[in-house]
C-alpha cells in the first residue's frame, strides 16, 4: 500500500509552531489530503487521548509524533502517563519521537522504550516520512 492510498489519524504533539507547520506540510506531500492534529501541550494531549480511550476508542490516533522538550509535561514524563493509564492496551498506536535533542542519551532511552518506535531527528526529512508511512 502507498502512503497515497491511506489516510491514517495522525497526532504531533510539540510545543514549536513552526516546527509543526514544517512537519505537517512535509507530511500532506507524502499522504494527500490528510488530517494532522497537533498539540502543543502534552498535558493537554494526554487528557483527550484518555478520553478517546474510554468513549471511543477507535478515534485514537495511529501515530503520534511527540517531541521531548516541553513545558509543561515533557514527552518522556508523556510516555509515563501514556503507558500508567493504558491509553492503548492493544498497542495499535505508532509513537515516534520526533526531537532536536543530539544526546545519546536521549536517542537510547527513545529506541528501548517499548511504546517507541523510532527516534526522529529534527529537522525530519521527507523521505523519512515517506518510509513511515509506506511501511504502514
Amino acid at each position: 500500500m502507498t502512503a497515497n492510498n491511506f489516510c491514517p489519524k495522525i497526532l504531533v504533539i510539540d510545543n514549536e509552531e513552526l516546527d509543526n507547520a514544517i512537519f505537517k506540510m512535509l507530511i500532506n506531500r507524502v499522504i494527500k489530503n490528510c488530517e494532522v492534529d497537533i498539540m502543543v501541550n502534552s498535558e493537554e494531549a494526554i487528557k483527550k487521548l484518555l478520553e478517546k480511550s474510554n468513549s471511543k476508542p477507535e478515534l485514537l490516533p495511529d501515530f503520534i509524533f511527540l517531541d521531548l522538550k516541553m513545558p509543561v509535561m515533557d514527552g518522556w514524563q508523556f510516555l509515563e502517563e501514556f503507558e500508567r493509564l493504558n491509553i492503548d492496551p492493544l498497542r495499535k498506536i505508532q509513537i515516534y519521537i520526533l526531537s532536536s535533542s543530539v544526546l545519546g542519551d536521549d536517542i537510547d532511552k527513545s529506541l528501548s522504550n517499548p511504546l517507541v518506535e523510532d527516534f526522529l531527528p529534527k529537522p525530519i526529512n521527507l523521505d523519512k516520512i515517506r518510509t513511515i508511512f509506506e511501511a504502514a
